[in-house]
């Protein structure tokens, strides 16, 4: 039986109907050959409901007469294990496990020809109720999307398998326009740079001063944190005079992963004093987290009343080094390919998306239109500049002597 059944409470995949003022979806319940019942709801039309009837109802014909097993359809499980078993770098592997678990719990089905799209929406609402951000979801749901399309490769009962429409959500066309001023870098690194106290302990405050040498680190090259915490000591070539610097964003591509850049005084000076601290990379221990990073960095910017933090409004974040260098960089007349050579940016519109307007910028275009356009007038010369006022004058007397005569 096929029917429309309402609810007074929201459902995940329900329409909302305003005559009944209640929620409606199709519904099914059937008995199997098997003598078992199955009963289902949330489906957004009638044919959805009755196209799963008639899925079920040809699974079972085709059992009984031993054209293909009695299940067939792997588990929803057994696909996601799949996509796992081709993932080769560890933070992927990590990301899309922490994914596939959350969805198994969210969708409690066992063959994966029974996942709808009204499964994956409450995937989507839950990971909303964790303050995750519309484009964050949607980099999920490719993993998923990833899992399903290759699953009717890998398993034969699939291949006629139409999955899921993924419930897409509409990203916000926004991104940071955050450049750290000079000042905030010099309150911040004299704080995290300033001596020992006396009742600070001695780790407390070697953690403090590494993380002023990576956020300083990360100013001066334009390099994104987490390639500063993978930074090897073999990466550090002192008779060349070179930092190399392998991209863990693009970690899984041939192109635009390694990139040289000189060892300037500063960026020498704090190699040479972590060369002290025994291990094989720069500033952690086996290339994973600085050490307490984000809270020193907090506490730190409250002390010096800075604003930091991603949804702090007109906060700053490590990453925003990356920005100011380019921004810099740019303002310095440095060209295109030059500053992409450096921050690993293998798209030049990329490049100049990390590029924002500051005041000063600001200040000499607009010298530079005051140097054009404002001679102008200056080239007129005073009696020229007074005969221009006065038939100004007398144009607007004009317009006021015809509206009268109009009127």
């Amino acid at each position: 039986m096929i029917r429309k059944v309402f609810s007074n409470r929201t459902r995940v995949g329900w329409k909302y109907d305003p005559i009944r003022k209640q929620f409606f979806s199709w519904h099914f319940d059937i008995w199997l050959e098997d003598g078992r019942r199955k009963r289902e709801s949330g489906f957004r039309s009638k044919a959805d409901a009755e196209s799963a009837v008639a899925r079920i109802r040809l699974m079972e014909k085709e059992a009984r007469y031993g054209f293909v097993q009695a299940d067939p359809f792997p588990t929803l499980r057994e696909v996601f294990d799949k996509k796992l078993s081709t993932i080769r770098i560890a933070r992927a592997f990590q990301r899309s496990e922490r994914i596939f678990n959350t969805v198994c719990e969210c969708v409690r089905i066992k063959d994966v020809s029974e996942l709808r799209t009204s499964h994956l929406q409450k995937f989507v609402e839950l990971r909303l109720a964790d303050d995750l951000l519309p484009q964050s979801v949607n980099r999920e749901l490719n993993s998923i999307g990833g899992a399903l399309t290759l699953a009717r490769a890998q398993f034969p009962a699939l291949e006629n398998w139409t999955p899921p429409k993924l419930p897409k959500m509409q990203e916000r066309k926004s991104r940071r326009e955050r450049v750290i001023r000079a000042e905030e870098i010099t309150k911040l690194l004299t704080y995290l740079y300033r001596p020992q106290e006396e009742n600070e302990s001695r780790i407390r405050y070697m953690n403090r001063r590494t993380v002023g040498q990576v956020f300083q680190f990360a100013n001066l090259t334009g390099a994104r944190k987490g390639e500063l915490c993978k930074l090897r000591w073999d990466q550090v070539d002192w008779e060349a005079g070179v930092i190399q610097i392998i991209g863990t964003k693009t970690e899984n591509r041939s192109q635009q992963t390694v990139r040289y850049l000189a060892i300037i005084p500063t960026l020498a000076a704090i190699l040479h004093e972590r060369e002290a601290i025994p291990g094989d990379y720069v500033f952690t221990r086996a290339g994973g987290e600085v050490t307490h990073y984000y809270e020193i960095m907090k506490y730190a910017c409250a002390e010096l009343g800075l604003r930091y933090g991603k949804k702090t409004l007109g906060g700053f974040v490590t990453h925003d080094g990356r920005h100011t260098a380019v921004t810099r960089m740019l303002q310095a007349g440095i060209d295109l390919s030059t500053i992409s050579s450096i921050t690993g940016q293998g798209d030049k519109t990329m490049v100049l998306r990390y590029g924002h307007a500051t005041t000063e910028s600001k200040n000499v275009a607009m010298e530079s239109l005051e140097n054009f356009a404002g001679n102008i007038n200056l080239r007129l010369g005073s009696d020229s500049v007074d005969e221009i006022n006065e038939n100004a004058n007398k144009n607007a007397e004009y317009g006021a002597e015809g509206g009268r005569k109009r009127a």
